[in-house]
């Protein structure tokens, strides 16, 4: 039994007159000096492979005592016209090698200003966005897709150019040699157009379709290889695999369903061409049987229909084959289109000092869901800890999203100081609320390039007393024996694993460096191991002194030892306090705190 798969995705894919206006904006744009070479090049090539076709036609004449024009009768003529007919089938193989290399050029150097682009709008575009997109829609969109236009296009764009010029071109010769064979072609193209129209229409669907499964595969994929250590903890490869072959053959389905479309156009071509010829094949018979036409004239035209065959099956597989690459260029035009169209607002000056949080009003659902949150009101008081406390699935991390502007909420507004987030840049956001998860990652580099990621200018002197303020002595063995080149070791992708507990101090460490005045720790320490939960602990202290500091608490004990708690159930916010008030009051906190202590912590 088949299962039906996801056919769209959050970013629809650019029309066909948004991405070309989109494409012609680009640095290296197809502007129009090249459209006029290009065009130049086609129609040589064209007019080579008409006159390359009439000749190898006329070149019957000789042969049955007729004459061909210019070059006379008899063998010497019948030699010539093959003659030239070769000669006019080299040039138009060398003319053809030219414009595939010159539409092969251009095509991969606008591909390359073109995942620049989406780059850049990744970068610029509202954090809200990219994250509903998904890494594995965004990576798919950045890659295969470009890839795909990329080798359609420098397969088949000179050919496709040639095409559109051959029909016409054929259809003027026909229609000198006799305008009845002219009439056949007519005929063929009115009665095939509504059928090949149909079949047409479905392909970008299709197409988008299979690229939406791929994204969403890469992603199931993505995520897989991330949590691999944790899948193998909880013993869950089975279920990974599964989930991986769930995905993975929906790509396989969607792809499926869009290879008929094809096996369509091609089986229309065939009838259609099949009929061209017999037609031909017959007028001409008739017409040179009647002495309308010469037995040279007669052959040139069937002559020409059959070249003609692999022209035919060009602009139908063209046609669909430039349809699907017109959905994925338009869904690489999308996403690099992502940040345009936002207001320009007035940039707030960087906070200089902790300010406070104020969450207003505020609800949360994810598109068709439940609210997590439900018209939520809290204040966190500048330059104070306020640690969240809850049970899974009670809306902490979503409020920690929302605060950081990862999410937008459906209703009522956050303000940090005197700033509404809404209201502004996600840039500006994510310099001045600085949010650490426990899935914490590292740039592959040095680690010097790792920890100025925080801070562009850092001195190595700023990165050691950083490293030193979360629990990494430069002058310790640990160093050492992690980071035997020091700042030059390589870390992140390609490099030597470190522990857990390591990467979530140097994720600490370049918290430290960027030094923010509003910092969230979304379970940022829960991961650690027994031996390093206190150097763990200690690091976060101290890196939210001074700051307002909103923290997702995995044990009591960081709940303790902040300014405020708050208990979160259901999305809503039901106990408010002190640690010492909390647990005199002896409602849910007290409950957690006494079943947590109680447990040998």
């Amino acid at each position: 039994m088949r299962r039906e798969y996801e056919r769209t995705d959050a970013v629809a894919p650019a029309s066909v007159k948004e991405t070309f206006a989109y494409l012609s904006a680009l640095p290296n744009a197809l502007d129009k000096p090249w459209w006029a070479g290009l065009l130049i090049i086609q129609a040589l090539i064209v007019a080579v492979y008409t006159t390359q076709s009439n000749l190898f036609g006329r070149s019957v004449d000789p042969l049955t005592g007729g004459s061909v024009p210019l070059l006379g009768t008899g063998t010497r003529a019948f030699v010539l016209t093959v003659g030239l007919a070769l000669v006019c089938m080299l040039v138009e193989m060398f003319l053809r090698a030219l414009g595939n290399y010159v539409v092969g050029l251009k095509v991969a150097r606008a591909s390359i200003d073109l995942r620049r682009r989406c780059l850049d709008a990744i970068l610029r575009a509202p954090v809200p966005r990219v994250m509903e997109l998904g890494t594995g829609n965004v990576i798919t969109r950045m890659t295969k897709d470009i890839d795909d236009v990329v080798q359609t296009v420098t397969a088949i764009g000179s050919r496709v150019l040639t095409t559109v010029f051959v029909f016409p071109i054929t259809f003027i010769g026909l229609l000198l040699i006799d305008v009845r064979f002219a009439l056949i072609l007519l005929l063929i193209c009115i009665c095939t157009y509504p059928f090949a129209r149909a079949v047409v229409r479905a392909i970008p669907d299709a197409s988008n379709a299979v690229s939406v499964a791929e994204a969403r595969r890469n992603a199931v994929l993505l995520d897989t290889v991330r949590g691999l250590p944790t899948l193998r903890a909880f013993d869950l490869e089975r279920w990974a695999l599964a989930r991986m072959r769930r995905t993975s053959w929906g790509a396989v389905e969607a792809e499926m369903d869009r290879v008929p479309w094809f096996i369509r156009l091609m089986g229309i071509g065939q009838v259609a061409f099949a009929a061209w010829v017999l037609l031909t094949l017959g007028v001409g018979a008739w017409l040179a049987s009647a002495g309308a036409v010469t037995p040279g004239q007669a052959s040139a035209a069937v002559f020409m229909v059959i070249r003609a065959e692999v022209m035919v099956f060009n602009a139908l597989f063209f046609v669909g084959e430039l349809q699907g690459a017109a959905t994925a260029v338009g869904r690489a035009v999308s996403l690099a289109k992502l940040a345009d169209g936002r207001e320009a607002t007035a940039v707030p000056e960087d906070l200089a000092e902790p300010v406070d949080v104020e969450v207003d009003h505020v609800s949360f659902a994810y598109p068709g869901g439940a609210n997590v949150l439900d018209n939520l009101s809290v204040t966190l008081e500048s330059g104070t800890t306020t640690a969240l406390v809850g049970t899974s699935g009670a809306g902490k991390s979503t409020l920690a999203a929302l605060i950081a502007g990862l999410v937008e909420p459906t209703a009522g507004s956050i303000r940090v100081g005197a700033v509404d987030t809404s209201q502004v840049s996600d840039t500006w956001t994510t310099k001045n609320v600085t949010l650490l998860t426990q899935d914490v990652h590292l740039f592959a580099g040095t680690l010097r390039e790792d920890l100025s990621m925080a801070t562009q200018g850092a001195t190595d002197a700023d990165l050691l007393r950083a490293l030193a303020s979360v629990g990494i002595d430069p002058e310790g063995t640990q160093f050492a024996r992690l980071f035997p080149k020091g700042l030059d070791t390589a870390v992140g992708a390609g490099a030597e694993d470190l522990p857990p507990e390591v990467e979530q101090q140097l994720a600490l460490a370049r918290v430290a460096l960027s030094g923010p005045k509003v910092l969230i720790l979304d379970e940022a320490t829960a991961e650690a191991g027994s031996d390093a939960t206190n150097a763990l602990e200690d690091a976060a202290a101290r890196i939210t002194a001074d700051t307002t500091a909103l923290v997702v608490a995995h044990r009591l004990d960081q709940a303790a030892a902040a300014d405020r708690i708050l208990v979160m159930d259901a999305g809503r916010i039901i106990e408010d306090g002190t640690h010492a008030e909390l647990v005199a009051a002896g409602g849910r906190y007290a409950q957690l705190f006494a079943a947590w202590s109680g447990g040998g912590h």
